[in-house]
Order: structure tokens, then sequence, then C-alpha cells
């Protein structure tokens, strides 16, 4: 989720309603905007470029890719406007990719207005992402947390089991990556320490313009985030993606 902005100045272009209330698509001309209310916006896509995230704490998770970079698979709890999922397949050619989406109208949205790609490497599944982690068989290389109601963070995101059933699903040397914001509070509603204990590691942390901190930990390995070694490989990810990720990779720090 992005930090807020003043939805006055963008123009509505599309709704929808379900029984979760209004989704909107908001356009400021040159961008696409998805958004629940007047919170803030959810995702966004630039229409000159629409493969390019748009969102600097969407480009951050993309450093993820850096200490996994031969994943083959990816679980994104929480789909949005299909951002992340967009840029994961142009990442790699083969890597298989399930989205997990609370509302079959954002799912429709992604596709009619943010050019979500129908794809045999995407499957989109409907349905409360925090039953599905907690059910699954399936097991991933790349797990994507990026859970917001528009009021903010949901509180069953912080809880020990959710943190345990992520570590669970994830395969041997796997990365999880979280999306966290501190709702303007001065401190994140989550267990750090916890999360810390459960992988085994520290974590890695990018705290983006718009307010949003981005939590990168490996399971049962120590990420190694000195720029001077990956800013090969991130210069070479960001060329294919069209983002800063080297100045980005400049930002992330261990978490002391």
């Amino acid at each position: 989720m992005k930090t807020n902005y003043n939805m006055n100045h963008f123009i509505e272009i599309f709704r929808a309603t379900d029984e979760w209330g209004n989704v909107h698509v908001m356009s400021d001309i040159d961008n696409y905007y998805l958004t629940f209310g007047a919170g803030g916006q959810q995702s966004g896509m630039q229409i000159s470029k629409p493969d390019r995230l748009l969102f600097q704490y969407t480009q951050a998770m993309m450093l993820s890719l850096l200490f996994t970079p031969k994943a083959q698979s990816a679980i994104l709890l929480g789909l949005g406007a299909g951002s992340i999922a967009k840029s994961l397949l142009l990442s790699s050619e083969t890597i298989k990719i399930t989205g997990v989406e609370l509302r079959q109208q954002v799912k429709e949205i992604a596709y009619q207005w943010f050019d979500l790609p129908r794809s045999e490497r995407l499957q989109i599944k409907i349905g409360d992402a925090f039953a599905f982690i907690k059910d699954t068989e399936q097991r991933c290389d790349l797990l994507f947390v990026d859970l917001y109601l528009d009021s903010g963070l949901q509180n069953s995101l912080a809880s020990k089991k959710f943190i345990r059933h992520c570590y669970n699903v994830l395969n041997t040397n796997g990365t999880l990556v979280l999306n966290l914001w501190d709702e303007g509070k001065g401190y994140l509603p989550f267990n750090l320490d916890y999360l810390e204990q459960t992988f085994t590691s520290q974590s890695l942390l990018v705290v983006t313009d718009e307010g949003n901190i981005i939590v990168i930990i490996g399971k049962d390995f120590q990420a190694d985030p000195h720029p001077r070694r990956l800013q090969s490989e991130a210069k070479k990810l960001a060329e294919k993606l069209d983002i800063p990720l080297q100045r980005l990779l400049n930002q992330l720090q261990v978490r002391n």
C-alpha cells in the first residue's frame, strides 16, 4: 500500500462494487491508480510504460531476486493491480507465479486496466490469503506479502501463526518479502524479533520515499546485502526491469 494522497486531484475512470465496498481506478493523465477508498493508492501504472514498476516500494521488493537468483516459483499474497506479477514474469522466462487475491473485482480490473498478462506461468486464485497460506501444500522460492486494508495493516499479518506459515511455505533457502507501513505511528505493528527467530537470520530493510518499509529475509540463511558484491547483478536486473535497483540496493540495511 502506498502512503496517503489527496485523491481529489485524480479523475475516476472506473468503479466496481462488491461485498467489501468500492474498487476505483483513478487517473492523473499519465498514470492509472487502483484504490479501495480515500485512504491511498494500492497500486499504480505508468500508462506509457505499463510494465515498469511505478512506486518505489514495489521496486524495492525486486531486490529479493538478488538473493534468490535461481527462483523458479513465487507466491504473491495480495495481487493489487498485478505490478509485482508483471515484473516477476519479465525477470525470468521460467518462473511460475501464484497470486492470491481476495476480490474477484480486483483481478478483473488488473487484467482490464493494468495490462496484467494472461500467461500460463501466472495463476490467480480468489480467496483469503491467510486461509491459503495456512492450508496450502504448495511451496515456493519467493513469497511476497502485500496485504493491506484501506485503513492499514491487517492484524492477522502480524501474528506469530502467520509468520510460521510463511516460513513453512518457502523452499529451502527461499526468501520472504514483506511490505510494511508504520501507519504514521512511528513504529512497526509487526513482530520483527519473532520473524528473525523463526527464520534464523537477520532481516534486511529498505525505507522508501513513500514511507513503506520493505523487509527481506532468507529462510535459514543470512542474505548478504553488501552493495559492492551485488552491484553487477543489480545492474543487469535494473536494465531488464527499467528501475533504479542499484540505488535501492545501497539503501538496504541489516536490521540491528
